[in-house]
């Protein structure tokens, strides 16, 4: 006499073979690109603190997308669904809220009452002019505009003094390029002076200044023509207005 089986006592006839059961937990690949896009969403965060993160941000929506549409085309061939929701929304946010980050602080970094200038085009580009006699002269729109006005510009300081509680300081109008190793022009470049007894440290990178700009155009070759009487000086929020 046979002894009966589990199927035979319960009753259930059904037969679930061991290929089957290893169907059920089948691997789907997952596309490359939704990896990518999370890893572009994780890198996006840097949105708030540079624009190269909000251009970073676009590459996740644009990557993420892609891997979006390839797992829904593939009909239930590939996995990572989840994974690259993450990285699109996740890039969306930062792309969104790094551009209004930016924004809100550069319409905000100007103190009230001062202009806003570019110091690369409105007053390096514009270099000198000169008079019959072979006379330094500041460009006529430099003088009218900007001249014993309340200016707030960005630049960089030069590195030939790195020093702490300095009272005054070089502003070049890019990070060095215009010096190619030596001296800058005169127009490239002004003396930024702490009013108040106001002191600061030398800082690498993008810095903001405000304060009214003087101009002395018969200064001496090595003197400053352009100087700034500031009375803020510190770390430029956003690049906007820079070079």
């Amino acid at each position: 006499m046979s002894t009966p089986d589990a199927a035979s006592l319960t009753g259930d006839t059904t037969f679930t073979s061991k290929d089957d059961q290893f169907n059920d937990f089948d691997y789907k690949p997952i596309p490359m690109m939704a990896a990518v896009g999370v890893a572009l969403a994780v890198f996006s965060l840097s949105a708030f603190l540079a624009l190269i993160g909000i251009f970073v941000a676009l590459g996740g929506i644009i990557v993420s997308w892609i891997a979006l549409r390839t797992i829904r085309k593939g009909a239930g061939e590939f996995g990572g669904m989840g994974l690259a929701k993450t990285g699109f929304y996740g890039s969306i946010a930062c792309f969104t809220l790094g551009i209004s980050s930016h924004a809100y602080a550069y319409a905000t970094e100007v103190p009230d009452g001062y202009l806003r200038v570019h110091f690369s085009h409105e007053i390096s580009q514009e270099q000198f002019d000169e008079d019959a006699n072979g006379r330094r002269m500041i460009p006529p729109v430099v003088a009218k505009k900007f001249v014993d006005q309340k200016v707030f510009l960005k630049g960089y300081m030069w590195n030939t003094n790195m020093g702490q509680n300095m009272e005054k300081f070089i502003l070049l109008k890019d990070n060095g390029k215009c010096c190619f190793g030596g001296d800058p022009a005169p127009y490239d470049n002004m003396q930024v002076v702490m009013q108040d007894g106001q002191t600061v440290d030398y800082r690498q990178g993008l810095v903001s200044v405000a304060g009214t700009l003087r101009a002395y155009p018969d200064a001496p070759s090595g003197q400053p023509v352009y100087v700034l009487e500031a009375t803020q000086f510190g770390r430029a929020k956003t690049s906007f207005g820079a070079e």
